[in-house]
């Protein structure tokens, strides 16, 4: 019996009565934690509607893969399959992470183009590298190169012609000097006569392309192409620029997909 005017005393709640009622709050990062403390914190963080609610909130589809019908085996069910199912959608976000930076740059990299006729004479050939070679005019941050050799005087003339790119990689030894250390063929590939001839047909100006299939890297990886493109003037077809790039079904790379690539056999 409790006279009139007295209080009386609520029943004390134990403390881990309240976490069910704490834990739809919490995101994934804190269940997770949540669930390692003690066997009274798994058993309140890990239940499954929790993962469940975090499962359709996140990667809805991903409940396809649960099955329909549950499992009268203890042994072979999981406790908490919503928990695994959101753990390995999870992961499966997370490497989805930016490719890292090129291990090789642009400093590293000099570039070796010869031009040759159908007959085997050197018609022009030049050393540059890749981190002057007019880099500074691509705006968009391309693998895209433009060496202008209108001070050469160099004709090309009527008939097939063969261009040969390679990529080198130097090393600075004592003083100033360059040496170098690896190199790989980025093309070697024959410029039909027809073609040059039509760049110039019309205004007395044109350019004059080829493009080849780039050697697979060992890890596989996209189809990459190198490309040269040769700008030409007059009957006698001086070489006044080369352009040197890095294709991608049929669009310029980015310079650091473009070594990327070349790190593969120059590293």
């Amino acid at each position: 019996m409790h006279g009139e005017g007295e209080v009386r005393a609520m029943p004390a709640r134990r403390p881990w009565e309240a976490l069910p009622l704490v834990a739809p709050f919490l995101d994934a990062a804190s269940l997770a934690a949540a669930s390692c403390v003690s066997t009274s914190w798994h058993a309140a963080f890990a239940a499954d509607y929790l993962w469940a609610r975090l499962c359709v909130q996140h990667f809805p589809s991903a409940l396809g893969l649960l099955p329909d019908t549950d499992c009268d085996d203890d042994r072979r069910c999981s406790s908490s399959p919503h928990r695994r199912l959101f753990k390995l959608f999870r992961s499966a976000s997370v490497r989805c992470r930016a490719l890292p930076a090129p291990r090789l740059a642009l400093a590293d990299v000099s570039f070796a183009v010869d031009i040759v006729t159908a007959g085997g004479e050197s018609t022009l050939s030049f050393l540059v590298a890749a981190d002057r070679a007019a880099h500074a005019k691509n705006s968009a941050g391309l693998f895209l190169f433009g060496v202008d050799l209108s001070d050469r005087s160099a004709a090309i003339g009527p008939g097939e012609w063969r261009v040969r790119w390679t990529a080198v990689r130097t090393t600075a030894r004592r003083g100033a000097d360059q040496e170098p250390a690896a190199a790989v063929l980025m093309m070697d590939a024959k410029v039909p006569a027809a073609r040059a001839a039509g760049a110039v047909a019309f205004g007395g100006r044109g350019e004059a392309g080829v493009a080849a299939r780039l050697p697979a890297p060992g890890c596989g990886g996209a189809k990459l192409d190198a490309e040269v493109v040769v700008e030409l003037a007059g009957e006698e077809m001086v070489v006044e620029k080369v352009r040197l790039g890095m294709m991608c079904e049929c669009r310029y790379v980015c310079a650091d997909e473009g070594l990327r690539y070349l790190q593969h056999f120059l590293l």
